[in-house]
């Protein structure tokens, strides 16, 4: 069975974990604890996985915490986990808004915004100009595992040009991926925002790869790995079928023999992403 979008954003979390930066993250959190309150707008937020980390970190300062996604199901996902997550957190409140991005009203300035494997899919200018007008003077952005342009399987497939071709499609589609007109943070997404930063009134506090890095260890994946493989695995082979770039035949045997050495526990996977902490100073 195909693997739900839903189930792939649960089952990466502890894959996420294991991947975030850790100067990046740690300044984050540093930055957090200097602040007599946290006002944070999470965009992207899918079924909250900001928000579970944002306490499993334990803040002693109060937390008030939008959760912003345009798919309600996902919400819905993350508002009933966050019943459990939410015992005895008697200084969070959480308020969940389903809207576009573009489209959000803040009734407050925030002084974070959290942005998590979600700007390679909005058009980076404009979600900085929000960010900045949404932004207290001195407010922080923290955007991670920004996709960065090479995803890689081990071992080498036997037709090393099918996979070349058919990873390149993959990386070309996010580059023509278009919201209204625009094109989106993309294939590229982690430098491209470390160079717009600047010219939105951000100063870059801190930055580094996030890359996942998937591979069986003693021949078992960790925690839910696999379900991630698989789930990027149906992601590439659907975008070589939606291109009518590559024959059927091929990508079946590409795709057969990939999911071999899955369920064979012998399939590594490597992503490369990147995390930066900034601060907006108008």
């Amino acid at each position: 069975m195909p693997v739900a979008f839903a189930d792939f954003l649960q089952a990466k979390f502890a894959l996420d974990e294991r991947s975030l930066n850790r100067e990046a993250r740690a300044a984050f959190l540093d930055a957090l604890h200097s602040l007599p309150q946290i006002h944070c707008l999470d965009v992207g937020a899918g079924t909250c996985a900001t928000l579970r980390r944002l306490l499993n970190v334990e803040l002693t300062i109060p937390l008030s915490l939008t959760v912003l996604d345009r798919d309600p199901v996902l919400l819905d996902i993350g508002r009933q986990e966050a019943e459990g997550w939410l015992q005895n957190k008697q200084l969070t409140a959480i308020r969940f808004a389903v809207d576009e991005v573009k489209d959000h009203r803040p009734d407050r300035l925030y002084n974070v915004i959290t942005a998590h494997a979600f700007l390679d899919l909005a058009p980076l200018p404009e979600a900085l100009r929000l960010f900045a007008a949404w932004l207290q003077p001195g407010g922080y952005l923290y955007a991670s595992t920004n996709y960065d342009g090479d995803t890689a399987l081990l071992p080498g497939y036997d037709d090393v040009d099918f996979e070349a071709r058919l990873l390149e499609h993959y990386n070309r589609t996010m580059e023509q991926r278009r919201v209204d007109g625009q094109a989106t943070g993309g294939a590229y997404c982690g430098r491209r925002l470390h160079a717009l930063l600047p010219q939105y009134g951000f100063e870059i506090l801190a930055h580094g790869s996030s890359d996942w890095n998937i591979a069986p260890v003693l021949g078992e994946y960790r925690d839910r790995d696999s379900v991630c493989v698989k789930a990027l695995l149906e992601m590439i082979y659907g975008e070589g079928q939606r291109s009518g770039l590559f024959s059927r035949d091929q990508l079946d045997r590409w795709h057969d023999a990939r999911l071999r050495l899955l369920q064979q526990r012998r399939l590594g996977l490597t992503i490369r992403q990147l995390d930066l902490l900034a601060r907006y100073h108008p």
